[in-house]
């Protein structure tokens, strides 16, 4: 069994130790293994030292200390393998490790995240390769001191996991960053590590999500890495400050709020008792003395204990677009639908979550229990025929209606708000019967808060279909670019050697799902009427009777080039680079992720003008887009396929869709939103627009 793994390596100032840890994985001489190391700003010459001796590893230079969240994110990104491993720099890897982890993941893919075994340089065990998930029991416990008195014992120290050797196969609750497998679509599915944390506990945090996802994460004691335990932070009490602000940070993102207030209370407790035993004691360290004292800096969590503790604001809270804005008092709680379920399909919505995480917000998917018994700030629709009208069973869609906002009523009395997205004005498809879309879509346009549109055509379009959305609050803010989600390195030489086209002939490429609304047929009836040694690519999946009627315009025609099927996300950059230019016929569009993908890849495209398509040609220049009116003809896309031969401007510059700016937009529209409140008549009467750019306005503790 063979799969290719990104080893991902945060270094910060150890670089003799992260020498050693780099060098156990590649002496063994993996096929497959890359090694990524992001180094976090070291002043020790690691980077260089690393480039030197490691010829075939990628080192990135974060500049600064982005924490290990920031940093595996960052590694994570760079990489293209089918796993994602990630590896503490004071670890070494035993033979045979690697390959055990990857082989029990290929055979036992229900698992999802995959730890080992981890042994001090003595040989003895170190049981920190996985945990227990806190409790109040088991904070209760460390609040009086029985988690120490009575250590890894499962009714006093429940986190700890006994006494168990880790020597079996056993699903844990929690595996730590020091060594964890997960796939690499998995890993994008879930967000990575949740980057409000900078140390501790976002790898447990991460376990949760996987956990509320059905997975199971799962210890492979054939895994086994020597762990220089502590080697790469010093052991102060400004380490266990760290500890508890990971803690802190962690129940408030995966508890409710009561719950979460009384389990930070216990932490402060244990802290306390700890201190006075080490007054009474008149113990030299004072670890536990500095954690009491440092309480104030890290019951709040991250991403304030980053600032108390280390006198720094986390990059990501940097406001970049506007110095003087102001972010929200406190992290927002999100109920997305979609979040984080759909990036294997489409990143869209991934990466607006992540970078909402960025500035400090909790976003999770969708979940009507958590809308029913916990506080929720914002609900965010995207697609809600998608949410409530998939299916054929006419019964499934009334019961997700009625559940849906009958706990949405519950939700508002603690002040929840909805808001929708507006991808498209009306749905590609029709779903469910007349009178349901219409159930659905009246129940939605009286119960938002606030609306966003990705275009100032959208919002107005959005008004002009249905009417009582003139009442509801609006903002607009841009389509975030793709460059983050996909790896669009490839070189156009590259890409056409890979997909077996030739180097030098024009390509033409349809990328993507084919459906009826987006004219694929036509497109291929109208390339054969152009005069040009080029070539079209059609390539995704259609349904049978669409793909027989794209077959048959193409018959006869080599120039045509068929790939109907689903196009793995590995050759989706590949395709991209390998064109000239992209065409989109659709006969009806209000945004288009087509277009904003095709920039992203730095390739002309060629859109009909309708919709938004305007306001994206003015956004990134008609050197980039270029429309056409009514229908596609041969003539027009035989200019166009001249014009994009003979372009010569290198890179679009996407900016204005730069993720961060948009989820300072979008936190700026939930505050706005909010602000009006569920409940408040004048959220009916307000409306808001405004220009894109100027928004609305894991370690254990016993």
């Amino acid at each position: 069994m063979t799969a290719s793994i990104d080893v991902v390596i945060v270094n910060f100032n150890t670089r003799e130790r992260t020498t050693e840890c780099i060098a156990s994985v590649l002496d063994q001489k993996i096929p497959g293994v890359q090694v990524i190391v992001v180094d976090n700003g070291s002043t020790d010459g690691s980077a260089e030292a690393f480039r030197t001796r490691f010829a075939d590893v990628t080192v990135i230079e974060a500049g600064e200390n982005l924490g290990f969240a920031r940093g595996v994110n960052l590694g994570a990104a760079a990489g293209v393998g089918d796993f994602v491993l990630l590896l503490n720099p004071d670890a070494s890897v035993f033979p045979s490790s690697i390959e055990a982890l990857r082989d029990f993941a290929l055979t036992h893919p229900e698992h999802g995240l995959y730890g080992g075994r981890t042994l001090r340089p003595d040989g003895s065990l170190d049981p920190s390769s996985c945990w227990g998930a806190p409790t109040l029991w088991s904070l209760a416990m460390f609040a009086t001191t029985l988690s120490t008195v009575f250590k890894r014992s499962l009714v006093f120290d429940p986190e700890s996991l006994g006494r168990w050797e880790r020597d079996t196969v056993r699903e844990v609750p929690v595996i730590t960053g020091c060594l964890l497998l997960t796939r690499r679509w998995l890993w994008q599915s879930l967000g990575g590590m949740d980057e409000r944390f900078f140390l501790y506990g976002e790898d447990a945090e991460f376990s949760h999500r996987a956990r509320r996802q059905g997975l199971r994460p799962v210890i492979v004691p054939d895994a086994v890495i020597e762990h220089d335990v502590g080697g790469s932070t010093a052991s102060s009490g400004r380490k266990m400050a760290m500890v508890m602000a990971g803690k802190a940070t962690y129940l408030r993102a995966a508890w409710n709020p009561l719950a979460a207030g009384l389990g930070i209370a216990l932490l402060q407790a244990g802290a306390g008792t700890r201190a006075v035993l080490e007054r009474v004691a008149r113990a030299s360290k004072g670890t536990w003395r500095d954690v009491w004292a440092s309480r104030s800096d890290w019951r709040d969590g991250y991403p304030r204990a980053e600032r108390t503790l280390f006198g720094r604001t986390p990059p990501a809270l940097v406001d970049t677009a506007d110095a003087a804005a102001v972010p929200a008092t406190r992290p927002l709680v999100i109920e997305a639908e979609p979040a984080f379920r759909t990036a294997h399909a489409n990143p869209y919505n991934a990466d607006l979550a992540r970078a909402l995480q960025r500035r400090g917000h909790s976003v999770r998917d969708l979940s009507y229990a958590r809308l029913l018994f916990r506080h929720v700030d914002v609900v965010h629709l995207h697609w809600p025929d998608l949410t409530f009208l998939s299916g054929t069973r006419r019964v499934i869609h009334l019961a997700r209606l009625t559940f849906f906002y009958s706990f949405l009523a519950v939700a508002r009395l603690r002040g929840t708000t909805l808001v929708w997205t507006v991808h498209n004005v009306d749905a590609h498809e029709e779903r469910s019967t007349p009178w349901l879309r219409h159930l659905a879509w009246r129940r939605l346009t009286r119960n938002l808060d606030g609306i966003i549109a990705l275009t100032s055509g959208g919002l107005k379009a959005a008004r002009e279909r249905h009417p009582e959305l003139s009442a509801v609050p609006g903002v607009v803010t841009r389509h975030g670019h793709y460059r983050r989600a996909y790896d669009l390195t490839i070189t156009r030489a590259e890409a056409r050697q890979a997909l077996g086209l030739d180097a030098e002939e024009a390509v033409v490429l349809s990328l993507g799902q084919i459906r009826a609304y987006k004219n694929v047929p036509h497109l291929v009836r109208t390339f054969r009427d152009v005069d040009r040694d080029a070539r079209l690519v059609v390539a995704g999946h259609a349904p049978a009777a669409l793909a027989a009627e794209v077959t048959a315009a193409a018959e006869g025609d080599p120039r045509v080039d068929l790939r109907l099927g689903f196009v793995p996300e590995a050759e989706i950059a590949a395709y991209l680079r390998a064109a000239d230019l992209v065409v989109l016929p659709y006969r009806k569009v209000q945004n288009s992720g087509s277009a904003i993908l095709a920039l992203s890849a730095d390739r002309r495209v060629l859109v009909p003008d309708l919709g938004a398509m305007r306001e994206l040609q003015d956004d990134v220049g008609e050197e980039w887009a270029r429309l056409y009116a009514d229908e596609l003809t041969g003539e027009t896309l035989a200019a166009a396929i001249d014009w994009a031969r003979e372009s010569t401007a290198g890179s679009v510059d996407l900016s204005l869709f730069d993720w961060d700016v948009i989820a300072q937009q979008t936190e700026r529209a939930y505050l706005a939103f909010g602000r009006r409140g569920p409940g408040n008549t004048s959220s009916r009467r307000a409306t808001v627009t405004g220009e894109p750019a100027a928004a609305l306005h894991g370690s254990g503790v016993h």
